[in-house]
């Protein structure tokens, strides 16, 4: 199920043609909501698959109503999509892990490409790695690997599903080149550490935040990184 969260209803008109379109009439349902308060009281008939929400709204914003989402939301499946036409509201948003933003005037050109993107991400979800650990093999999902830290010839992996970390033997770039065939998110922010974008909370041009610990960006990579995280405000 798709939820369009706009007060104005031109813009949840625009996007009723555009997925009609794109996925054709019949094949899916849409949920269309004037304010946040009415998207957050449906949440009590289950959570849609994919929601485009207005930033600025009179009834309940949309952050507030994105929070209330990802309350019951705990695993953050819900592919989140901030509508707005002031980008300057959209950095406060990160920690609510939004999928991607729209600036209007919304062109269906962009509305696609966020869709293609959704899709692709839908059949990485299954994707999995496998890794060597206490010299048994064990498969991870790649989506649920946080950040990855190299020590020396070791390798420490936190999952966002584990309290504690896998260890097993590799070299850094190996493993990363496994992550990126199944994804995009995985970003090389120093020789020793690889963070997943999706659980950045939020970053400084010195660090990156994942889980509450700090990461530091090194020197080399600063500029192709901050672009990166950029690339998703």
């Amino acid at each position: 199920m798709i939820a369009v969260v706009d007060d104005d209803y031109q813009v949840i008109a625009q996007f009723t043609k555009i997925l009609g379109r794109y996925y054709g009439a019949g094949k899916y349902l849409q949920q269309d909501f004037t304010n946040g308060a009415e998207f957050v009281e449906s949440l009590d008939e289950g959570l849609p698959n994919i929601v485009f929400m207005d930033i600025e709204m009179k009834m309940m914003g949309g952050r507030e109503a994105v929070q209330k989402l990802r309350e019951r939301d705990i695993n953050e499946s819900v592919f989140v999509i901030y509508v707005s036409s002031h980008t300057e509201h959209l950095v406060p948003l990160f920690p609510l892990h939004p999928f991607d933003f729209l600036e209007k005037p919304v062109t269906d050109k962009a509305v696609i490409s966020i869709l293609d993107k959704i899709g692709e991400r839908m059949n990485a979800e299954n994707r999995t790695c496998k890794l060597i650990v206490d010299r048994k093999e064990i498969n991870v999902n790649v989506n649920d690997v946080a950040w990855v830290q190299s020590q020396g010839h070791r390798l420490e992996i936190k999952t966002c599903t584990g309290a504690m970390p896998y260890y097993c033997y590799g070299k850094l770039d190996d493993l990363l080149r496994t992550l990126n065939d199944a994804c995009d998110d995985f970003l090389r922010i120093h020789a020793s550490y690889v963070v997943n974008r999706r659980y950045i909370t939020k970053f400084t041009q010195k660090e990156v935040y994942v889980e509450d610990r700090a990461f530091p960006i090194s020197v080399k990579f600063r500029n192709e990184i901050i672009m990166k995280l950029h690339e998703r405000l």
